[in-house]
């Protein structure tokens, strides 16, 4: 095995070594003054982030956790839904409102390309009473990025809650929640934001607000019923009723982890949200240039629909997906992702989130995925990929001086 081996998996991604080093500190009461300040001043880096002016909570759990607590917020049994499906999550999102008692609509389109506004707004006026619009931001099983302004400004005119998935997104490509109209916007922490797995994050809008109160019953959930944490958590400057005469949480705040994403916020406004979404957007770029000078296949039917922060190639018809993924982290410790359910042994994923957008990463993960092809008896010039990737960097660097 390679000792220096790292992650091009798409979350958990690789740790800021000051990020890892923020969760060693003593265990805190989640009541202790210092540790509501920490979680306040969290919040209000997270709304720069989300660019939002909503309220942005977060609790244990992922980013799974954090969709599944705002759908089971917003939709109790027989409301209508409307779930957009283009990828495995997005079959995800439609799943979970099934698992709620909502009547899901499923909208689908070719996995290989990105919503149209058009089917959408179509979508919409045959389901013209939904309650809830579902849409994946970034489909990291396709490397699909859909158009959610577009989208947005469709469903805002209809009238539905709009909840987006921003799980692989949100930190490392632009995300404008209000701009946007985002309602729910669901995200986590061990993707392009670079910290450890273990927190939900969703951002609620006043409307999103109105449908929760106007729900009939509570929520099928304790500990994520979004209108619970609004009660018990928000001040009352922002809302909140303070229903036990203090800020409390619903469930356990996990502190650790908690420290690990205030430190990563840091590092990212330190950044810059631009300069960050145009390292993401220029590795993307030379990754995908790397693939195709090597003859490889991108899942994206177009570039324009490819991702910012993770590129999906069609695995070599013939070739093993797990024997060359085995080769890529045995020879040259590059750890890279296969496909899940309907896309297992078709796809290989190449994540470019934040930390492993340095040209270092990029060059090292395409000649690697080129040398296990042409091991493996594709004939691959894994030293074309490299090639490739370096003139897309060189480019953007005589551009950006």
């Amino acid at each position: 095995m390679v000792e220096d081996e790292f992650l091009v998996i798409p979350g958990p991604t690789e740790i800021p070594l000051r990020v890892l080093q923020a969760q060693l500190k003593p265990a805190i009461d989640s009541g202790d003054p210092e540790f509501i300040k920490l979680m306040d001043q969290t919040s209000a880096m997270l709304q720069e982030l989300f660019k939002t002016r909503n309220n942005v909570f977060f609790f244990p759990g992922c980013g799974r956790a954090a969709i599944e607590s705002a759908i089971l917020s917003a939709v109790e049994p027989g409301d209508k839904v409307l779930a957009l499906v283009n990828g495995v999550f997005g079959k995800w999102m439609r799943e979970t409102g099934e698992r709620a008692g909502a009547r899901v609509t499923e909208v689908t389109t070719d996995w290989r390309r990105a919503f149209s506004p058009s089917q959408v707004a179509e979508a919409i006026e045959h389901e013209s009473d939904a309650k809830l619009v579902m849409m994946c931001h970034n489909e990291t099983m396709t490397g699909v990025r859909n158009p959610v302004r577009e989208v947005g400004e469709v469903v805002r005119k209809s009238g539905p809650v709009f909840l987006v998935d921003t799980v692989s997104s949100l930190g490392g490509d632009d995300v404008r929640t209000d701009e946007w109209n985002i309602d729910l916007n669901c995200a986590s922490t061990y993707k392009c934001i670079n910290s450890a797995q273990g927190l939900s994050i969703v951002s609620v809008s006043e409307r999103a607000w109105e449908a929760m109160e106007d729900r009939t019953r509570p929520a099928a959930t304790f500990s994520f019923d979004l209108l619970k944490w609004k009660q018990m958590w928000l001040p009352k400057s922002k809302g909140g009723k303070e229903v036990w005469g203090y800020r409390r949480h619903p469930v356990e705040p996990a502190a650790h982890v908690t420290y690990m994403l205030n430190e990563a916020l840091k590092v990212i406004m330190e950044e810059g949200l631009n300069e960050r979404f145009t390292k993401n957007r220029i590795a993307g770029e030379a990754v995908r240039s790397g693939c195709k000078a090597m003859g490889l296949e991108l899942y994206p039917l177009s570039e324009d629909d490819a991702s910012n922060t993770v590129t999906v190639i069609l695995s070599p018809e013939g070739l093993n997906t797990r024997e060359i993924l085995n080769f890529m982290r045995k020879r040259f410790g590059v750890i890279a992702a296969a496909g899940i359910e309907e896309m297992a042994g078709k796809i290989i994923r190449l994540a470019h989130m934040s930390k492993t957008s340095q040209e270092v990463y990029v060059t090292r993960a395409v000649f690697a995925l080129g040398s296990a092809l042409s091991s493996l008896g594709r004939r691959t010039d894994p030293t074309a990929g490299v090639e490739a990737v370096r003139r897309v960097f060189a480019r953007y660097s005589l551009e950006r001086r």
